[in-house]
């Protein structure tokens, strides 16, 4: 892992065996450095753009990661605003979307899918896969009002077939029935008029 310089060391998430904390302040830390540990949500690839750190703090022996506030919140479909003035991090949902976090999902089943463009980025590239059984299906809910282009939605099943579905300005949803095997996906696209884009996959 790379050294880090401790004070380029900003307020971030703790991400522990039980979950999510509170931000916290750069001080009493004995060492930091960057990590190369993946982040997946209910099972599915979480990509980042900027990589965790292993933090220790002084007085404790094993290291705990932290995430980036914006990079994380924001892919869990969140705003964040930081006020100097009052050190304090503002959450508010993004647009007209739905935050993505577990307990906002409606749907019943199992999440295999879970995408999201970051706050105010115009563009989205994700991929991932998941496995499924024979006679289940997989539910797409799509929440979208991206403008100025379109994003594509590529779904890859075991035998290779390609489906392909391009999402717009709306919010649609989409079944798709399963083979047993490895399910890919690839999701790519620009609106460069701006908007924000949600794709929750769940297996039934």
């Amino acid at each position: 892992m790379k050294r880090i310089d401790l004070k380029s060391l900003a307020a971030g998430i703790i991400l522990g065996t039980v979950g999510i904390t509170t931000a916290f302040a750069a001080t009493g830390i004995q060492s930091a450095a960057l990590s190369d540990a993946k982040v997946t949500l209910n099972g599915a690839s979480l990509p980042l753009s900027t990589p965790l750190v292993s933090v220790t703090m002084d007085n404790e022996e094993a290291p705990q990661l932290y995430a980036s506030v914006d990079d994380l919140l924001g892919k869990l479909g969140y705003a964040v605003a930081y006020d100097a003035a009052d050190n304090t991090v503002s959450l508010t949902t993004s647009g007209s979307r739905t935050p993505e976090g577990p307990g906002a999902i409606p749907s019943q089943g199992d999440v295999v899918l879970h995408l999201a463009n970051h706050a105010d980025q115009r563009n989205i590239s994700e991929s991932g896969a998941f496995q499924a059984d024979d006679g289940q299906t997989l539910l797409l809910t799509i929440t979208s009002d991206i403008q100025g282009g379109t994003v594509d939605l590529f779904l890859s099943g075991p035998n290779g077939q390609e489906q392909r579905i391009t999402i717009g300005s709306q919010d649609t949803t989409a079944e798709i029935a399963l083979a047993k095997g490895l399910w890919q996906y690839n999701c790519s696209g620009i609106f460069p008029e701006g908007g924000d884009l949600a794709i929750v996959g769940t297996i039934r």
